[in-house]
């Protein structure tokens, strides 16, 4: 646009819909204290300049709109979703909310007040604790991604503190901005006169997000939740970034091992074992980096044999061959997962954002449909032996012990 902010657009299929995307260089990975990055986003909607957080609400509710917010390593995100003939007059709202929040202090204690009753409710809850240590062990306690947020953080939170992240982050020079589905003419000239004309924002454009590299604690770690009914477990490891040349290989043999309903972790573990109810293998992004994290919660007596199964599954893919018929099994799953991955403009819109912040090209989604199509057992049984290192494994128990 004008004032060099860049625009992308999907166009729409008729329905009369439209997804706004709006994305500030930012997120949890470089603010100056715990929680500053998610209630500067959070706080947007409790008023801005012309508007209290009534007078917003109201709004939203009148058109039946729905504004999404939440912040990530890198990112600060907003997404208006509304009908197309109701976004005028909402973008004028939107505009306000970015641009020109207000912060009010009675707002603030209030939401702050909620967010740690909510925090303090899910320190209960054995697989939130587990992913908190999870990804304590996988940054490390000095990295900014690694902090494990504490009640007292709630805190220590400040109107200030709000007031010097939004100066720094949220500016023209710091935003990129999707339009997704029914958006002619008219929404595109109106988005580029409220956010592309001019420069906006008092500070200035940040280039990449340089987030330190991780101090990974490679070890296993209990964590006592003395009234639980389950435990929690993960097991995982900082995985390969987005960019290797064997990301996508690796993707595609953590839905063997544990990714769909018939994958080796689900008929080992409850199938045959009846362990849990349900274990997973999956890739977590933080970013152009991802972890990788098999993820399950079950009665404390199975703990220790649900952990030695699922390391027999990851010295099985190490050691023994994988059979072609199953390697075409799981391709015709991602294959079906794709397509209804992509079905639809707000579905495709997400694919292309979350490449974005991936630090990949949009052209990376081809990329991983033609591994998908084209790789061998052969191909799997290498990744296995390359990256499936016990040694390198974090462990994760949250439970009653």
């Amino acid at each position: 646009m004008p004032n060099g902010i860049p625009l992308y657009r999907l166009a729409g299929n008729g329905k009369g819909v439209v997804r706004f995307d709006i994305l500030l260089r930012g997120g949890y990975a470089v603010q100056d204290k715990p929680l500053q990055a998610m209630f500067v986003n959070r706080m947007l909607r409790e008023g801005a300049e012309g508007m209290d957080a009534e007078k917003i609400s109201r709004k939203l509710d009148y058109y039946g709109a729905w504004i999404d917010m939440y912040s990530s390593q890198g990112c600060n995100h907003i997404t208006l979703y509304t009908m197309s003939k109701h976004f005028l007059p909402l973008l004028e709202v939107l505009e306000a909310m970015v641009k020109r929040p207000l912060f009010p202090q009675e707002n603030l204690d209030t939401v702050r007040r909620n967010n740690k009753s909510h925090f303090l409710v899910n320190s209960r809850k054995v697989d939130i604790l587990s992913q908190r240590y999870f990804e304590n062990s996988l940054w490390g306690d000095n990295h900014p991604m690694g902090h494990i947020v504490e009640a007292e953080d709630y805190d220590s939170i400040t109107r200030d503190d709000l007031i010097s992240y939004h100066a720094r982050f949220y500016n023209s020079g710091n935003c990129t901005l999707f339009l997704t589905g029914d958006a002619g003419t008219e929404i595109v000239d109106a988005v580029t006169n409220a956010f592309g004309s001019d420069s906006w924002g008092r500070g200035e454009g940040v280039e990449a997000i340089d987030v330190p590299a991780p101090d990974t604690d490679y070890s296993l770690r209990k964590v006592d939740v003395d009234d639980s009914m389950q435990s929690a477990v993960k097991i995982g490891f900082m995985s390969l970034e987005s960019s290797h040349p064997d990301f996508f290989k690796f993707r595609f043999l953590s839905v063997l091992l544990g990714g769909y309903f018939g994958s080796r972790l689900m008929s080992n573990v409850r199938e045959e074992n009846g362990y849990t109810y349900h274990i997973a293998a999956e890739l977590d992004a933080y970013g152009k980096r991802n972890a990788f994290m098999i993820s399950s919660e079950c009665d404390s007596q199975y703990v220790d044999p649900l952990i030695k199964e699922v390391y027999n599954e990851i010295d099985r893919l190490v050691n023994e061959p994988i059979p072609e018929e199953e390697v075409e099994l799981v391709r015709n799953y991602i294959l079906g997962e794709l397509t209804r991955e992509y079905e639809g403009q707000f579905a495709k819109a997400e694919v292309f954002i979350n490449a974005m912040l991936s630090g990949e090209e949009f052209e990376s989604v081809n990329d991983y449909l033609q591994v998908v199509r084209n790789i061998t057992a052969a191909e799997l049984e290498e990744v296995a032996r390359n990256y499936l290192k016990r040694d390198r494994m974090i462990e994760i128990i949250a439970g009653r012990f």
